[in-house]
């Protein structure tokens, strides 16, 4: 009761912004390192010096708190990626924008958010790569909202740059690509032990180069010719 009352304290000398913000990174810290089903609450909240009255006034619930830690990060991920891209077709002049820069507006916010240890990077960068490939039932609208306009619009600005694709074509090779981007957040922090040494957690600015390489090569490469034997 006491360790209660110190907490109840604590967070009601807070700012209910500055309560939110601790509130939030310490959810970034539980779901990345436990998932979002065995992560505590109780853990949550005492990693984050409040109650769980705060939690359910700021929020509501498990589901809210997780949604708006997505929400939050989703957000400015994408203004980011919106402001560069918007930027490099005015430079282009009405020409399309080349592949590679392209690819480097989509991906290079995540990699830099990466390495922002002092803030949560990495723990959010896993729980992103999650939230993506495996999406929990509840996050579906906030991947509508926040997620998918924006890669409608660079999807379109990489077809002007990919004009002698097929739809078909295009469209599994972007599908391939996004889920590739997606797995490389999940696993990027435990590539070390991934691969035995040969590539290292730390070398972002590596994993950046060889992602913008891959995905303009897949991209980039012909038509897959028949399979043989095919009628």
């Amino acid at each position: 009761m006491k360790r209660s009352f110190k907490t109840f304290v604590f967070s009601m000398n807070l700012p209910n912004a500055a309560i939110r913000d601790r509130i939030l990174a310490a959810a970034e810290s539980a779901f990345a390192r436990q998932g979002y089903d065995a992560a505590s609450m109780r853990q949550l909240t005492r990693h984050a010096g409040v109650n769980l009255a705060a939690v359910s006034y700021h929020f509501g619930g498990k589901e809210s708190l997780y949604a708006a830690m997505v929400t939050r990060r989703l957000r400015s991920l994408n203004e980011t990626r919106l402001n560069s891209l918007e930027q490099a077709e005015q430079e282009a002049g009405g020409r399309p924008v080349p592949l590679p820069r392209l690819i480097e507006l989509l991906v290079r916010p995540v990699f830099e958010l990466s390495q922002d240890e002092a803030h949560g990077g990495s723990h959010i960068i896993r729980i992103l790569g999650r939230s993506l490939a495996e999406p929990l039932p509840f996050m579906d609208a906030v991947l509508a909202t926040e997620f998918q306009p924006t890669m409608a619009l660079f999807s379109q600005a990489v077809r002007r740059s990919v004009p002698q694709l097929s739809p078909e074509d295009f469209l599994w090779r972007l599908s391939f690509i996004v889920g590739a981007m997606q797995h490389t957040f999940a696993v990027l922090h435990r590539m070390s032990e991934l691969t035995s040494g040969i590539c290292r957690n730390d070398d972002r600015e590596g994993a950046l180069r060889r992602f913008i390489e891959f995905a303009v090569s897949a991209f980039s490469a012909p038509a897959t010719l028949p399979v043989a034997g095919a009628s």
